[in-house]
């Protein structure tokens, strides 16, 4: 079976630093995987290479069997990619629902006129985050940590993506948020929604994922069914080498 998303043999360097190292692997249609791995890894710079962001010094993506190395940011978004961010990046003059109308337009202003989408689906995604009427009127300003989260996941929703990278989504969130997103992704993965998570929650991360792969310095070091990787040795070894209490304690089985 051809992977939604394909990534072969991708290196980046930024000067002496080896960020990637010739990593493959693919997402196939419906699957929701898990890219974990110890501060510094590269799992980042991985989303970005994805995403276009950055273009790597050597290897491929692919989506949809057809090559997008050479593919704009934008363009990857309209085909169907699309990503949150770790530090999240919303429109400051925007209020909280102009933010996640500005995802859901259409790129030609020709057809945004003729074809333009009722404001429904807009509150459909905010209301499915937590976002209300008093949310929607706020500047991202006036949001916390948590709250921008949500602003930047609703804004990827309204892409309409066919596949979502998320880069650490539950960061800053209280429990009862981070409850109320992981029911929306195992929704969204009913629907037929692909998506792959960073997440240093290994905790929550858990039972949102088919399957992890890992990474340490740069390089793949690990795949397979969730339980089972974090039973590898060298997982193990990564993690106790350079994580701390939160993670060390989903390794070790006492957390």
């Amino acid at each position: 079976m051809t992977a939604l998303l394909k990534l072969s043999g991708a290196s980046k360097k930024f000067g002496g630093l080896v960020a990637v190292n010739d990593v493959s692997f693919g997402v196939e249609k419906g699957e929701s995987l898990g890219l974990i791995g110890p501060n510094g890894a590269g799992k980042t710079t991985t989303f970005s290479i994805l995403m276009g962001e950055h273009r790597p010094d050597s290897g491929s993506v692919e989506f949809r069997g057809r090559p997008i190395t050479n593919v704009p940011t934008h363009r990857r978004v309209q085909l169907g990619i699309a990503r949150t961010h770790q530090i999240p990046k919303p429109f400051g003059g925007m209020d909280v629902f102009e933010n996640v109308r500005v995802g859901s337009m259409p790129d030609s202003i020709w057809r945004l006129i003729a074809e333009r989408e009722p404001e429904h689906a807009e509150w459909e995604i905010m209301e499915s985050v937590g976002f209300g009427e008093r949310e929607a009127r706020m500047l991202p300003g006036q949001l916390s940590m948590g709250e921008l989260r949500k602003l930047e996941l609703a804004r990827t929703l309204a892409t309409n993506p066919e596949i979502l990278l998320l880069d650490e989504v539950f960061a800053g969130l209280t429990v009862g948020e981070i409850a109320q997103l992981t029911q929306l992704l195992l929704e969204r993965k009913r629907q037929g929604m692909t998506y792959m998570i960073v997440s240093h929650d290994l905790r929550s991360l858990r039972p949102l994922v088919d399957r992890v792969i890992v990474m340490s310095f740069g390089s793949l070091i690990a795949e397979g069914e969730f339980d089972a990787v974090m039973a590898d040795e060298a997982v193990r070894e990564a993690y106790l080498g350079h994580a701390r209490t939160e993670e060390r304690g989903v390794v070790d089985g006492t957390a």
